[in-house]
């Protein structure tokens, strides 16, 4: 039985989208599918990109991200970009993922499962970004370090961190500096040998507007759901969909909810909605939302509560139980939510939105939404 309260994800519109962006970059694209490929289900994504020759590879954040796309019969390269990979190391070779190194302690305990058996590996270069990665001066010793113990540093990478709203006009923006910093690291980590034959940095964005980020592959997330800078040219591949369980007549003056925040300023008929911020409606949006109900965009009233929300569809007179009511994604009559929005009432980023849809909805997959 599938219950009412559903994240419908379109799986062509994320090849469309993955499509559209190798189009765009001219080079291979390695999906972002990390954090359960961003809410819409890592394995069932992966596996559609795949069968679709879509992706060249995946990238994910965890180890045990990795094994469960291996286990799901995933083969493609799978990139573990970290840093939480202490102690699954020799998963992590066993089940054929390609490590991320950015430190000298990440590389000594590579070293110390692999056993001087050779290893292809990234290495990550500290750009501007100021998390992962070791610093320009420190890279060279740390891929001589590398080769020492049979440790291949096939692959260069950086990121970025303000390339989503970074000027691509302005050359002096802080992605540009970075490309020099990594062009410059680029130079020294082949001085010294090491035998990198990929060179990537671009996410979504610098993937957008930053063409001479592209190199030999891009990584990109959330362009391939259809948001962030993609939102314009890309389909959105996320809704969610509940559907009406009561209809209830409230009288002028009579308040709906927790702490009685909203009371009718008319006679009124609401919409009981099994949907609550346990689902991802997050109680911040309460008194901003909005939801479709027959193609026309009815405010949600009262305070957002754990299992239900309240929807005000006095003026959608031929509303019913049962009716169909998206809160995010494609709708009837031109009245889409997009992420941005759906965010922007709770005052979270599109990657919160997606990532923040509760476990306890389930996925279904269709091949199109109208």
């Amino acid at each position: 039985m599938i219950r009412r309260t559903r994240v419908e994800v379109d799986l062509a519109a994320i090849i469309d989208n993955a499509r559209a962006v190798q189009r765009l970059a001219g080079t291979s694209l390695y999906a972002v599918v990390k954090a359960d490929a961003y809410g819409h289900g890592a394995v069932t994504v992966a596996r559609a990109l795949s069968d679709a020759k879509a992706a060249a590879g995946f990238c994910v954040s965890l180890v045990e991200e990795g094994v469960a796309l291996r286990d799901a019969g995933v083969t493609a390269p799978i990139l573990v970009m970290g840093p939480s990979q202490a102690g699954g190391e020799e998963e992590m070779v066993g089940a054929g993922l390609t490590p991320v190194i950015s430190s000298h302690e990440e590389l000594a305990a590579l070293a110390h499962i692999t056993r001087n058996t050779p290893v292809d590996a990234h290495l990550k270069i500290d750009t501007g970004m100021g998390r992962l990665g070791i610093a320009i001066d420190k890279a060279p010793e740390l891929a001589r370090e590398a080769a020492g113990v049979g440790i291949r540093i096939v692959g260069l990478m950086t990121h970025f961190a303000n390339a989503d709203i970074d000027d691509p006009a302005d050359s002096d923006s802080l992605t540009r500096r970075q490309l020099a910093r990594f062009a410059e690291a680029d130079a020294q980590i082949v001085a010294a040998g090491a035998p990198v034959r990929v060179r990537h940095a671009a996410n979504s964005a610098a993937t957008l507007l930053f063409p001479e980020a592209r190199f030999d592959l891009v990584r990109c997330g959330i362009a391939l759901y259809g948001n962030g800078h993609f939102a314009q040219q890309g389909k959105q591949a996320m809704r969610l969909v509940t559907a009406i369980a009561q209809l209830r007549a409230v009288p002028k003056g009579s308040s709906v909810g927790y702490g009685a925040t909203w009371r009718a300023e008319r006679d009124s008929r609401i919409a009981v909605l099994p949907v609550g911020y346990a689902d991802g409606l997050p109680r911040r949006a309460s008194g901003h939302a909005q939801v479709a109900v027959r193609g026309t965009r009815v405010p949600l009233v009262g305070l957002v509560s754990m299992d239900i929300a309240i929807a005000d569809v006095t003026d959608v007179p031929d509303a019913q139980v049962g009716d169909a009511v998206v809160l995010l994604g494609r709708a009837s009559g031109g009245r889409s939510i997009t992420a941005v929005e759906y965010g922007g009432w709770a005052g979270l980023s599109e990657y919160e939105v997606t990532c923040g849809m509760s476990k306890r909805v389930p996925r279904t997959y269709v091949e199109a939404i109208r």
